[in-house]
């Protein structure tokens, strides 16, 4: 006991550090950045990315609940409370779905009049055509005239005479019609079918050509005939059928001089004899009934 009594009373002391208190966060920010770096050297070296993985797999659980979790509080915060404020986003969702809805339809348009487009200029390449897009609007009844009626008038430029031609998937740009009447923001176009359309025609068999003249025969199917062919060129199924570009001097019922050329009817099918003269069937590139966007040729390049 005594010699308890007579022990010194302990004194606790402080570890004095070799590193003066002025330095030390330097030093530790040095000792982290070698650490960071370690740490990036053994990554890319493949060493720790095992453990790495590992302890993704073990956290993205968790993150994923607390992201949910947040994203759960988020939205009962902001929800509405309330009848009116129901009704009031109600409102705005209406709102919102019927632009989105709009927005949804312009693209369509967008896109569709995109694709005429591209096939405008496909054809404008491939001919010296100058040519303006339309819509087929109105179809004549089957009984009737063969006729429709397109969404561009004199305002656009058209005028009676003009060719119009159409194009469908497999087929040439070929002549389906020609625009008989014009008002402002629409026009008339008598279709090549039609028992009352004659064009000037020529054919095209074994390097030589014969002209005649190509008239409507929607009574057998959308056939065309071609007549007044001599027989100085037999004709023969598959030959081609074109423009003649000399309607307008055949002084028909009405204008028809804006025809130009070379622009493709059809095919012939059967050859008939008839005295010194041939009678061709031609089956048109482009069935007029099957188109719903058509081209007029306003004018064509010399």
């Amino acid at each position: 006991m005594r010699d308890f009594l007579d022990d010194r009373p302990l004194k606790l002391r402080r570890e004095r550090s070799p590193v003066p208190a002025s330095l030390r966060p330097f030093v530790l920010a040095v000792g982290l950045c070698l650490l960071a770096g370690a740490l990036v050297f053994l990554d890319q070296r493949g060493v720790i990315t095992p453990a790495r993985q590992m302890l993704q797999s073990l956290t993205a659980p968790v993150a994923q609940r607390l992201t949910s979790l947040r994203d759960d509080i988020g939205a009962f915060l902001s929800a509405p409370r309330g009848a009116d404020a129901l009704k009031a986003r109600i409102a705005a969702l209406e709102r919102e779905n019927g632009e989105l809805r709009n927005q949804l339809l312009r693209l369509e348009q967008a896109q569709v009049e995109n694709a005429f487009l591209r096939q405008q200029l496909s054809i404008q390449q491939a001919h010296p055509w100058t040519l303006l897009g339309a819509e087929v609007t109105v179809r004549s009844p089957d009984a009737g005239r063969r006729m429709i009626t397109i969404a561009r008038g004199s305002r656009e430029g058209l005028r009676p005479g003009m060719a119009v031609i159409s194009q469908l998937p497999g087929t040439p740009a070929a002549l389906i019609g020609i625009v008989e009447s014009t008002g402002p923001h629409a026009a008339d176009v008598l279709l090549i079918t039609d028992i009352s359309s004659q064009v000037s025609g020529r054919v095209i068999h074994q390097g030589r050509a014969e002209v005649g003249l190509v008239q409507g025969q929607w009574q057998r199917g959308s056939r065309l005939q071609l007549g007044q062919i001599t027989r100085d060129l037999p004709l023969a199924p598959g030959a081609a059928v074109v423009t003649a570009g000399l309607t307008g001097a055949l002084r028909l019922p009405f204008e028809l001089a804006a025809i130009p050329p070379n622009i493709p009817i059809g095919s012939v099918e059967r050859v008939r004899l008839i005295d010194q003269h041939q009678i061709a069937e031609v089956r048109p590139f482009v069935d007029p009934d099957q188109v719903r966007y058509v081209w007029v040729i306003l004018s064509q390049d010399d």
